[in-house]
């Protein structure tokens, strides 16, 4: 195992991480509601237009705007009717005009619709109010005002979501070309650690990581493997490397790779793959491992707990994304006020845990969640954000500006 004695800032890293990724190969067809949350691999193209005719984006009368004059009041005669699914099949002419209800095809010979609440009805006729402005396409959505037929609606790398899913269905679409599912396996070492449901014996702790790791993995893009607790053995460990090489596209490891760790480990690395050792400028998360174990990608990551997640969503997820064949953006950052004084030493880069709230102001700020060691999980149960201090700096006082991530950027 290779290992860099130079401390890598958090984008270095990162893009050094995802210019070794590349896409997985392999595709599958899936209807629009087993494809939520998969990559799509092909551009779908729409062969209609959307909407696929003229219609009202009203309730009201379908009428010819040239016979609308702003100055006076105008009558019209009501000569049929026109619903969603049931057009008026004859012309309207001058002095006519159709009561029409929203999503109705606009009739041949009418080019605006007037609301209702701008008329005034009797029997067969309606009067326009004399502060009514009706000019041509008032109130009318045009056929192909969304989408046109021959137009691309959905790149490759579009991750699909509702709006995706209803907007496959506008056009016709009922299947599509995803990215197949990226196989994930991974597993923790070490003689301390037992799993839930076992009783802690003299030294022992709970496993907590392969469950973060679980739901860390567990969406609708990953074929999730867990491997379970390695014992510190070195044929165990090197079995569990090379099963999780041959079956997997991607490999997590959490503890057992850091400087001064068991030599059967790092052996077994450099024995089965290609793997670097980096030291982040990062805190929490300091030791990094990335490489490959034969053909599939491998991170080992810190063992502390918050250390586990913060390494995850800052080089494991964005890997993960362009595996699947995401298209790649800049992390969702952005600055609040401190709501309180946030203290770190210059030198690294700090993830902290925080919440954001809104001020007696109304305006948006952060607190801290307390106690920020890289072993107490419970800072990120609370937290709702990372506050991120520059390597720079020197923490940030009361009230002056920070950078936070919210969480629900790495959804």
């Amino acid at each position: 195992m290779d290992s860099t004695d130079s401390l890598l800032s958090v984008e270095h890293g990162r893009q050094r991480i995802l210019d070794a990724i590349q896409v997985i190969e392999g595709h599958e067809q899936l209807h629009i509601r087993s494809a939520l949350n998969r990559v799509l691999a092909q551009p779908v193209v729409s062969a209609i237009d959307v909407p696929p005719f003229s219609n009202s984006a009203m309730d009201g009368y379908a009428l010819r705007s040239t016979d609308c004059h702003p100055d006076q009041a105008g009558t019209f005669k009501i000569v049929g009717d026109c619903f969603a699914g049931s057009p008026f099949t004859d012309h309207v002419n001058q002095g006519e005009c159709v009561r029409i209800m929203t999503g109705a095809v606009i009739p041949e010979g009418a080019d605006a619709v007037v609301m209702q609440e701008y008329v005034t009805r009797e029997s067969d006729s309606i009067t326009l109010k004399q502060d009514c402005s009706i000019g041509a396409g008032t109130n009318v959505r045009y056929a192909g005002e969304d989408i046109r037929c021959g137009d691309t609606v959905l790149e490759p790398g579009t991750r699909i979501g509702p709006a995706e899913i209803g907007l496959l269905a506008s056009v016709g679409v009922s299947e599509v070309n995803v990215q197949r599912r990226i196989r994930v396996a991974f597993f923790s070492t070490g003689n301390e650690l037992t799993s839930v449901g076992c009783a802690l014996q003299a030294g022992q702790i709970y496993d907590s990581n392969r469950y973060t790791l679980f739901g860390l993995l567990n969406n609708a893009g990953i074929e999730v493997h867990d491997l379970g607790v390695i014992p510190d053995d070195r044929e165990a460990v090197r079995a569990a490397f090379k099963q999780a090489a041959d079956t997997a596209d991607l490999v997590i490891t959490s503890g057992g790779v850091s400087v001064g760790e068991a030599d059967y480990v790092t052996a077994t690395l450099d024995e089965l793959g290609e793997v670097s050792l980096w030291r982040m400028a990062t805190k929490p998360g300091k030791p990094l491992a990335f490489g490959r174990l034969g053909q599939a990608y491998f991170f080992g990551l810190p063992g502390n707990p918050v250390s586990v997640m913060a390494t995850f969503y800052q080089f494991v997820l964005p890997a993960i994304h362009k595996l699947n064949g995401l298209n790649e953006r800049s992390p969702l950052l952005i600055r609040v006020s401190a709501g309180e004084t946030f203290k770190k030493a210059p030198g690294r880069t700090e993830f902290q845990r925080g919440v954001l709230y809104r001020d007696d102001q109304g305006e948006w700020a952060v607190r801290s969640t307390g106690l920020q060691g890289s072993h107490v999980l419970s800072s990120m149960s609370k937290a709702n954000c990372f506050v991120i201090l520059d390597a720079e700096n020197a923490g940030a006082e009361q009230g002056s500006p920070v950078t936070v991530q919210p969480f629900s950027d790495f959804a």
